[in-house]
């Protein structure tokens, strides 16, 4: 059985993060995670942005995992702005050894994939835009089937988002404005990255981003301009059967689209909101949302990765 190792997004700076979070549930069988970089303090990182600067190499701040790179068959690193852990795993790549770069976000939030692309490395990504325009390999987001909503003391809402504004903060608004005409009830936690740090609202943990999600009937969904690929407020609505609002016209392709479950701004009527609302979700087969698991994402690279 092939042995497959999974470097996360970015460092270990804190276990209450999405990557951490996901980390727990991926270790299994011959699969191990890690983060791609060790800790970063504030210092390290400004030291670390100096020397990039001056095109000093950031494999000082590489993790532990650099020491067995050759005892793995296939090595999946997310694709961040940064290229220093994709040029190390090309540089050192062995021989039958598949190395694959995932975009898990568009690609213009990551390196340039045009940047990458005949390092001898394989690159994937979650949207089928980014596929097309870049010439990548498609594979679907992947999320949890194991994983449960914990019981939540959180108050009761109907609408939840939870995000980065990504210059979104005008159109959240709007959308607040009219799910608030509609007698309903949102809670929209937007962290403004634009402001100072001092100033920003405090990061959600992941596990309380699944308190809020266990108390609200509908998950908001914005895709930031310029992306197609589904997000993980996608995948929670689907396997937590919450109702899901979102602006990814797409969706209505998805195989488990049902006009119940899913209200697409720019497709659906606002004035339908409240009875969308109010009518019973169609439950979606086990067999669907299992093409979205992790480990069914993991076989989608090919068989020298099957399970």
């Amino acid at each position: 059985m092939d042995k497959i190792l999974f470097l996360n997004r970015a460092t270990d700076i804190s276990v209450s993060t999405v990557s951490a979070f996901f980390s727990k549930l991926m270790n299994k069988g011959n699969i191990s995670t890690c983060a791609q970089y060790h800790f970063l303090n504030l210092f390290h990182q400004k030291l670390w942005r100096i020397l990039d600067f001056v095109g000093y190499s950031g494999n000082l701040w590489l993790g532990d995992w650099k020491k067995n790179l050759g005892s793995y068959s296939i090595i999946i690193v997310c694709a961040t702005k940064n290229k220093d852990v994709i040029k190390y795993l090309c540089k050192n790549k062995q021989p039958g050894q598949r190395i694959i770069v995932w975009y898990w976000n568009p690609a213009f939030c990551c390196i340039n994939p045009e940047l990458i692309k005949n390092w001898g490395c394989e690159l994937w990504s979650f949207d089928a835009n980014d596929c097309d325009k870049y010439n990548m390999f498609y594979n679907t987001t992947y999320y949890f089937k194991d994983l449960q909503l914990p019981k939540s003391k959180k108050e009761k809402v109907d609408v939840f988002f939870c995000g980065l504004s990504k210059g979104r903060n005008s159109f959240l608004l709007t959308i607040q404005n009219r799910v608030e005409k509609m007698q309903l009830v949102p809670y929209f936690y937007i962290v403004d990255e634009q402001l100072p740090i001092e100033e920003q609202k405090p990061r959600l943990s992941y596990q309380e981003n699944l308190e809020y999600i266990s108390s609200c009937k509908a998950v908001l969904d914005i895709l930031q301009e310029g992306q197609d690929g589904m997000t993980l407020r996608v995948m929670e609505a689907l396997f937590f059967q919450k109702k899901l609002i979102t602006n990814q016209l797409s969706l209505v392709k998805a195989d488990f689209y049902h006009p119940n479950n899913i209200f697409i701004i720019g497709k659906d009527d606002w004035n339908n909101l409240k009875s969308f609302m109010s009518t019973p979700i169609v439950p979606i087969s086990e067999e669907i949302k299992y093409k979205y698991d992790f480990f069914s994402w993991i076989e989608r690279f090919g068989e020298k990765a099957s399970l």
